[in-house]
């Protein structure tokens, strides 16, 4: 499990949470059984880790049941609102429909869903996050460029399934959004980190704006929560987990959520070449071979890249003040990103 310690609710013990959660998550396995025709008898329960920050609402374990099978079983409690959740399975059960036929890329099947909460049983997907395969590659287990054009392939196969026609781009409503969060700024509103530097981040988007519009693209409906925890490497397949979209059509989002959601950690290391954005600049060459689009030159790409950034940014006010030195060190990194966007601007 993580070790991080899960936050307290209503001056509750953390970790007897945590432990109710999960026992109320077991406690659907019966019905989840019975729904997808399984032995419900003999099951072996194995909590799954997840980011510390959910564990007192969300529990995913690993059924095992008496004939040796694997089993996913998931469920959230409160902060879920019912409609969008329903709609996101959709989004998920249709990805893994049109994936079915696709050598080496997947999504679980959904065995069984609640009507009415956000409780589901899939299969389950064996392997490592993305995000640990490139950890460990960096200490020679496996390649790290290999990895990259692997994630690329199978991302562009789930775009390509989910694709949604050809479209131009208006910024517009991206914007309007960031001309409204830097004038909270400017009020004294929203206590972002480096005030200043955010605000030039605003100006930089709107400039980005302008370079975007009108721009076509491939449309696609998303996944919505892309980062390398949420895609799972076997030696076979590459498998994606935890969609959270079912509307939004900017492929761009997917892509540069994958390498900001988690900011600072999927930036160059040191010693290595920089690229755009502060990616490496083989991690890009290996990623867009896999992906077959030199996004990099992309303004609509590059759009959302710094988009990502602003919402990253915006999202160190509402982190908890245990995790102050982390959203400094997060912040610190960001204004690195906006400096070299910044930089390839002028070049």
């Amino acid at each position: 499990m993580n070790s991080e310690k899960p936050p307290a609710a209503g001056g509750c013990d953390p970790f007897a949470l945590v432990d109710a959660v999960q026992a109320r998550t077991q406690a659907l396995w019966p019905e989840a059984a019975a729904a997808a025709g399984l032995q419900e008898a003999g099951a072996v329960f194995r909590r799954m880790q997840l980011n510390s920050g959910v564990l007192h609402r969300r529990c995913v374990l690993e059924v095992r049941t008496a004939d040796g099978q694997s089993y996913a079983l998931r469920a959230e409690f409160g902060g879920t609102d019912p409609l969008r959740h329903t709609r996101s399975l959709d989004r998920h059960q249709a990805a893994a429909d049109s994936l079915m036929p696709v050598s080496g890329v997947s999504a679980p099947a959904l065995l069984w869903r609640d009507t009415q909460n956000p409780f589901v049983l899939m299969e389950f997907v064996r392997g490592d996050t993305a995000h640990r395969e490139l950890a460990v590659a960096e200490y020679g287990f496996g390649d790290r460029g290999s990895i990259l054009r692997r994630i690329g392939s199978a991302v562009a196969a789930l775009h390509e399934v989910s694709a949604a026609g050809d479209r131009q781009f208006w910024p517009k409503p991206f914007l309007t959004r960031v001309a409204n969060q830097a004038q909270a700024v400017r009020d004294g509103q929203l206590p972002v980190p480096k005030p200043n530097k955010f605000l030039g981040l605003c100006a930089y988007l709107h400039r980005a704006g302008r370079r975007a519009r009108g721009q076509p693209f491939r449309a696609a409906v998303e996944h919505g929560d892309l980062h390398l925890r949420n895609i799972l490497m076997s030696e076979t397949t590459v498998s994606f987990i935890d969609f959270s979209n079912h509307d939004g059509i900017f492929p761009q989002r997917d892509l540069a959520n994958i390498w900001l959601a988690n900011c600072p950690d999927h930036l160059a290391a040191e010693g290595c070449t920089p690229g755009i954005g502060l990616v490496a600049q083989a991690d890009w060459e290996a990623f867009q071979d896999g992906y077959g689009a030199e996004l990099v030159n992309d303004p609509v790409f590059r759009f959302f890249y710094a988009h990502r950034l602003f919402r990253c940014w915006v999202g160190l006010c509402q982190k908890p003040p245990e995790q102050q030195m982390k959203s400094a060190q997060v912040a610190a990194r960001a204004v690195q990103v906006l400096e070299a966007l910044l930089a390839d601007e002028d070049d």
